[in-house]
Protein backbone atom coordinates (compact mmCIF):
# COMPACT_ATOMS: atom_id res chain seq x y z
CA UNK A 1 0.00 0.00 0.00
CA UNK A 2 0.94 3.62 -0.56
CA UNK A 3 0.19 7.09 0.78
CA UNK A 4 -2.66 8.68 -0.80
CA UNK A 5 -4.64 12.38 -0.49
CA UNK A 6 -1.18 13.88 1.37
CA UNK A 7 -0.69 17.36 2.34
CA UNK A 8 1.79 19.03 3.97
CA UNK A 9 1.65 22.27 5.95
CA UNK A 10 3.28 24.45 8.44
CA UNK A 11 1.59 26.22 11.09
CA UNK A 12 2.33 28.20 14.56
CA UNK A 13 0.49 26.76 17.69
CA UNK A 14 0.98 27.94 20.90
CA UNK A 15 4.25 29.70 20.18
CA UNK A 16 5.90 26.54 18.35
CA UNK A 17 6.17 26.32 14.10
CA UNK A 18 4.84 22.67 13.36
CA UNK A 19 4.99 20.44 10.32
CA UNK A 20 1.52 19.18 10.08
CA UNK A 21 1.49 15.94 7.37
CA UNK A 22 -2.20 13.99 6.45
CA UNK A 23 -2.42 10.90 4.42
CA UNK A 24 -4.29 7.92 3.63
CA UNK A 25 -3.44 4.70 4.03
CA UNK A 26 -6.06 1.69 2.64
CA UNK A 27 -9.15 3.21 4.55
CA UNK A 28 -7.77 4.95 7.13
CA UNK A 29 -6.31 8.58 7.68
CA UNK A 30 -3.62 9.79 9.24
CA UNK A 31 -2.24 12.61 11.21
CA UNK A 32 1.93 13.49 12.07
CA UNK A 33 2.40 16.73 13.60
CA UNK A 34 6.45 17.51 14.43
CA UNK A 35 8.25 20.29 15.21
CA UNK A 36 9.62 22.44 12.49
CA UNK A 37 13.32 22.69 14.00
CA UNK A 38 14.67 19.62 14.77
CA UNK A 39 11.73 17.40 13.21
CA UNK A 40 10.82 15.66 16.12
CA UNK A 41 7.45 14.05 16.19
CA UNK A 42 4.88 15.38 18.66
CA UNK A 43 1.68 13.41 18.22
CA UNK A 44 0.42 10.71 15.58
CA UNK A 45 -3.43 10.24 15.35
CA UNK A 46 -5.78 8.46 13.08
CA UNK A 47 -9.43 8.21 11.99
CA UNK A 48 -12.09 7.38 9.33
CA UNK A 49 -11.15 10.68 7.81
CA UNK A 50 -8.95 13.15 7.19
CA UNK A 51 -10.97 15.88 9.52
CA UNK A 52 -10.93 13.49 12.31
CA UNK A 53 -7.43 12.28 12.10
CA UNK A 54 -6.33 15.75 12.10
CA UNK A 55 -8.75 16.96 14.87
CA UNK A 56 -7.61 14.18 17.69
CA UNK A 57 -3.76 15.29 16.45
CA UNK A 58 -4.35 18.55 16.75
CA UNK A 59 -6.24 18.22 20.50
CA UNK A 60 -3.14 16.20 21.81
CA UNK A 61 -0.42 19.15 20.44
CA UNK A 62 -2.46 21.84 22.19
CA UNK A 63 -2.23 19.89 25.22
CA UNK A 64 1.51 18.90 25.50
CA UNK A 65 2.04 22.27 23.43
CA UNK A 66 0.99 24.72 26.46
CA UNK A 67 2.79 27.34 27.41
CA UNK A 68 3.63 27.78 31.23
Amino acid sequence: MKAEQYQDELKEVNGFLVHITTYKIGDDYYCHIANADPGATIVRASGTTTEEARQKAMQKVFDRLKVC
